[in-house]
């Protein structure tokens, strides 16, 4: 894994990471572990689980739909903007991504926090918006 920080606005610069997955369906099984480990490693705390468990499968189900179109190596990214909990995540294919435009396939923007409950009670929130430039396969909502 290789996390690098981008370049530096005022303030805490945001955490990103960019992972190549195999071709076809196994990329599906390095999603989770990436995810987990790139939270992990820029410090999520206690928002880690919550995160993992809420963006890993949006991010599968992206993959596996980017895999049926791209025959080779997808391109995972992600960036972690801290003060503002955000979570952003993009899907490229590996050989358009060398060549330039064209290589996007998919986004998500994931913003969490913690939320008050009633009494002593806290649980953590999730809104995740996706932009799958994909056409869904058929049978797929």
């Amino acid at each position: 894994m290789s996390t690098v920080p981008v370049p530096a606005t005022p303030g805490q610069p945001p955490h990103a990471g960019r992972w190549q997955l195999p071709g076809g369906r196994i990329a599906v099984g390095n999603v989770r572990g990436i995810i987990r480990g790139a939270l992990q490693s820029w410090g999520t705390g206690p928002a880690t689980g919550s995160l993992t468990d809420r963006v890993a499968p949006l991010i599968q189900d992206l993959v596996v739909r980017a895999a049926a179109r791209c025959r080779g190596p997808l391109v995972l990214r992600l960036e972690l903007h801290e003060p503002a909990r955000l979570l952003l995540g993009e899907i490229h294919d590996a050989a358009a991504d060398r060549a330039g435009p064209g290589s996007h396939l998919a986004a998500i923007a994931v913003t969490y926090g913690r939320r008050r409950a009633r009494g002593d009670g806290a649980g953590w929130y999730t809104h995740v918006f996706v932009w799958p430039t994909l056409a869904a396969p058929l049978g797929y909502a």
